[in-house]
C-alpha cells in the first residue's frame, strides 16, 4: 500500500476547501496535485464519516465495545491458560 503525502488533516481541509468554494473539482485537483479520483474518494469517504456520526451510534460507543469485548477475550485466554497449565502438571504427575 502506497502512503499517501497528504494528512487526514490536509485531507479534510482539501474537501472541505470544495465545499465551501466555487472552485471547480479540475481546478482544486491541478491546485493540490492529486487526481480527480483520488479527491473523490477522499470526498465519498469524509461523507461516510459524517453519515456515520450522526446515525446515533458515535465511533465512542463502538470503540467501547470493541474494548469491553476485548477485555472478555483477555480474561478467557489468561483463564483457558491457567487451566492448560494445571492440566499439564496433573500430566506430569500421573507419568511419574
Amino acid at each position: 500500500m502506497v502512503k499517501s503525502k497528504f494528512t487526514p488533516a490536509e485531507k479534510s481541509r482539501v474537501v472541505l476547501e470544495s465545499l465551501n468554494t466555487n472552485i471547480s473539482t479540475a481546478e482544486l485537483c491541478r491546485k493540490y496535485n492529486i487526481h480527480p479520483q483520488t479527491f473523490y474518494s477522499w470526498k465519498e469517504r469524509f461523507v461516510e464519516g459524517g453519515k456515520a456520526s450522526l446515525d446515533g451510534t458515535p465511533n465512542g460507543n463502538v470503540c467501547k465495545n470493541l474494548q469491553k469485548e476485548n477485555d472478555s477475550l483477555k480474561r478467557l485466554i489468561g483463564e483457558i491458560t491457567i487451566a492448560n497449565g494445571i492440566l499439564k502438571k496433573t500430566l506430569e504427575n500421573q507419568k511419574r
